[in-house]
């Protein structure tokens, strides 16, 4: 198997995970509150990462120069991604929040051309244009009725967006200087820090009342914390490091526009929901003209082995 076939399967996997963890965020915000959760999340995910490490001895040397090329890695994601979404996602509703990350490809893809000096080619930029009517297919019209709007909860998920296009630009700047595990460690480590900080400095400043602890001692949050940080903060970030090594950019902004496909689905075989005719048509505008894409640049590269 190539590299970059592990790597699309990385984003398959990141993506499914991601897709899922709204519902588990908005769960554990039933227990505490949203830079608690951060902390438990990121402490659990740098336990686990320690553990890998153990496991596989791979070991790093702390340099100056690795904390300067990795900080900003770790102030774009996790520490802005996470702080600015489980902030939003108080405010508003996971269709709110499908909405403004319906925009992520678009922002990625910019990101990429300006940053990066990646060129798409017209057939991604068509596929990432039917992907993105058929995302905001799904997220209108599951709105209609919802009069609900909190312009501060979307200002917040869209900086968050934006946070994440960022890391993306960064790491794929970076990826050649930096292993996998190098990369994933800092930014789980980084994390854990500084959401504890701000855990324990808003409870000295009386900001935050409640226990730090007494949530880990409940069955769903401990679920919940579990899964957030283990698959959702550990196994992504690795899965997200991985694939950023291997294909460009712009190619991660595609894969992306598969999230609320895993949003609805989750809807559908975990809560049961009924899956509706608008949902299937926007499904259909994501997956065809993605799949078409990969199917024509196989063609390409059959051709160019035939003619060569």
């Amino acid at each position: 198997m190539t590299h970059h076939i592990k790597a699309y399967l990385a984003l398959i996997g990141q993506i499914s995970i991601v897709g899922l963890s709204f519902l588990f965020v908005k769960e554990g915000l039933r227990y505490t509150d949203p830079f608690t959760q951060l902390s438990h999340r990121f402490i659990i995910a740098s336990i686990g990462m320690l553990v890998v490490s153990m496991a596989t001895k791979q070991q790093s040397t702390v340099t100056v120069k690795k904390m300067k090329d990795l900080f900003l890695l770790g102030i774009f994601y996790p520490v802005l991604f996470f702080s600015l979404q489980t902030l939003s996602l108080q405010d508003i509703s996971t269709l709110d929040a499908g909405i403004i990350n319906a925009l992520n490809p678009i922002i990625l893809l910019v990101l990429a051309i300006f940053l990066l000096r990646e060129r798409p080619s017209s057939q991604q930029k068509m596929v990432m244009v039917l992907s993105f009517v058929g995302i905001l297919a799904i997220n209108l019209s599951g709105q209609q009725g919802n009069a609900t709007f909190n312009l501060f909860g979307m200002v917040l998920m869209f900086l968050s967006v934006l946070s994440s296009g960022m890391y993306t630009i960064t790491a794929r700047k970076i990826a050649e200087s930096y292993s996998t595990i190098e990369m994933t460690k800092f930014m789980l480590l980084f994390g854990a820090i500084v959401f504890t900080v701000i855990a324990f400095g808003q409870r000295l400043f009386g900001q935050v009342t409640t226990s730090y602890i007494e949530p880990l001692v409940i069955p769903n949050y401990l679920i919940t914390i579990l899964y957030l940080g283990l698959l959702s903060s550990l196994l992504t970030s690795a899965l997200s490091n991985y694939a950023l090594h291997h294909v460009k950019a712009s190619v991660v902004a595609l894969f992306s526009n598969l999230t609320p496909i895993i949003v609805i689905l989750s809807g559908v075989l975990i809560l049961k929901e009924p899956i509706k005719m608008y949902q299937v048509v926007g499904i259909s505008l994501i997956i065809m003209p993605i799949l078409s894409l990969a199917l024509l640049n196989q063609f390409h590269k059959k051709t160019r082995s035939s003619e060569s």
